[in-house]
């Protein structure tokens, strides 16, 4: 019965250990072509874009590197928010003194509709302390931490990742590359697309989120940093759904009313019609990102000369 007892103290101290640890110093576990540490171990930038998986999709990081002399690196999550990426922000001029040229931010439409929730465990893996608390309590006021939610938040999210860290990192290492997909990602084809459903019809905008994007703004200019909104094409059948449309035009005039610069997908000379360019709906295929990035480039290049 000793032994038990002895056991059960052991088990819930290493635990209890494993868990502290996590929330503690998971930020400054390296992590290999993805996250906040990374990009911050990359140096000074000329290119910094933090968003979803939007732009994790459909962005190259090859053509960046070779346009910007690898000085790039894509900060993207599954399902990122706004009101995360100006938590991201924070941890990046908190935890590095290097210069980020340009920082572009996802300017997706439906993002401002979005509710305050945990989308990815990697947002939480690649915050600090102070971070971790400051989403959930943002989380909080949006009145989604209830305790199976403050479970999966300090517990559970990203234990399989700290216990098998040293098999799994090398496979995630070579799945991106300074945070964009390596994968040649092919499209489904136009039968498929064209016939998908999607239904975005309940979509409201959400406080928290616009008052997000502005503070962004405000932290940007306060800093001196300079930054743009970019918004990246997707499938001609999402782009001119009327809700689509509304929450674009919403978006649009937000920024307006802050002075902030952005780039609408209309932008680049890009098909968002040619089914070979997209994986779904918002992420495009290989043929589509290396199109588009192309495109990026010149329109980037363009404004800062």
């Amino acid at each position: 019965m000793k032994r038990i007892i002895i056991t059960i103290l052991i088990s819930i101290f290493i635990i209890t250990g494993a868990v502290a640890s996590k929330n503690l110093y998971s930020c400054r576990i390296p992590i290999k072509n993805r996250g906040i540490s990374d990009a911050i171990a990359s140096g000074d930038l000329d290119l910094l874009f933090i968003g979803s998986s939007t732009f994790r999709s459909n962005v190259d990081m090859h053509l960046l590197d070779d346009a910007y002399e690898g000085r790039v690196y894509d900060i993207s999550y599954g399902g990122n928010q706004c009101v995360a990426t100006s938590i991201q922000y924070d941890e990046i001029k908190s935890r590095s003194d290097h210069d980020y040229g340009l920082m572009v931010f996802e300017m997706g439409p439906l993002m401002i509709t979005e509710d305050v929730k945990l989308s990815d465990s990697r947002v939480i893996w690649d915050l600090s302390l102070k971070g971790k608390l400051d989403l959930y309590n943002e989380m909080r006021k949006a009145g989604n931490t209830d305790a199976s939610v403050a479970y999966e938040y300090f517990i559970t999210s990203g234990m399989d990742d700290l216990i098998t860290y040293p098999v799994t990192e090398r496979i995630y290492a070579t799945r991106y590359y300074k945070g964009s997909k390596t994968d040649a990602t092919q499209s489904p084809g136009a039968e498929v697309l064209d016939s998908e459903e999607f239904d975005i019809s309940d979509a409201m905008p959400n406080e928290a989120q616009e008052r997000a994007v502005r503070d962004i703004i405000e932290k940007c200019k306060r800093d001196g940093q300079a930054f743009v909104f970019l918004e990246s094409p997707v499938y001609y059948r999402l782009g001119e759904d009327p809700v689509y449309k509304k929450y674009e035009e919403r978006f649009i005039r937000l920024l307006k009313e802050e002075d902030a610069p952005y780039i609408l997908a209309s932008e680049a000379d890009f098909d968002d019609h040619l089914a070979e360019y997209f994986e779904d709906m918002n992420h495009m295929s290989d043929a589509g990102r290396k199109a588009y990035t192309r495109e990026l480039i010149r329109i980037l290049k363009d404004r800062q000369n």
